[in-house]
């Protein structure tokens, strides 16, 4: 992911002085949960950045035994596509995060497949089920906890 732009930066800074840290890591802020709503509404509503481009949740095992769970969501300006704007948020296992449905129509699929294939829950989603494996798979097959050799009928 792109860096945000000083522009962006700044007016996020602006808007959530005490949530975001002073620097911008290169892959976006950390943002807590409960700002994850507002961070989209603010940029979306107030910068512009209208356009939905994607979410991604990844799994990160801790040397401890315990998950950690980082979920990614980039949006653009169609004014101005080459701009992105990039927040991460980092949860545990139980942890859910609210939806971007009701502001991003595009967030449905999207959050759907990360759903389905990591285990993230997004609590206000309308349709949150299975989007690519069956309705009766067990587990989440991008998790790195997921075992590489699991059957998958009739493939194997």
């Amino acid at each position: 992911m792109a860096a945000l732009d000083a522009d962006t930066w700044a007016a996020l800074r602006g808007a959530f002085p005490s949530a975001l840290p002073i620097d911008a890591d290169p892959s976006g802020p950390v943002v807590p949960v409960d700002l994850h709503v507002a961070v989209a509404r603010f940029l979306k509503e107030s910068l512009g950045f209208t356009m939905y481009v994607t979410v991604v949740a990844s799994h990160w095992p801790q040397a401890d035994g315990s998950d950690r769970f980082e979920v990614a969501t980039v949006l653009r300006r169609p004014s101005n596509p080459s701009v992105t704007a990039a927040w991460r948020l980092q949860i545990g296992p139980e942890a859910e995060v609210p939806t971007l449905f009701p502001l991003f129509a595009g967030a449905d699929w999207q959050e759907r497949e990360q759903f389905d294939l990591v285990g993230v829950r997004f609590t206000g989603h309308p349709d949150l089920r299975r989007l690519m494996m069956p309705e009766d798979w067990e587990g989440h097959p991008l998790r790195k906890s997921y075992a590489i050799d699991t059957p998958h009928p009739p493939w194997r």
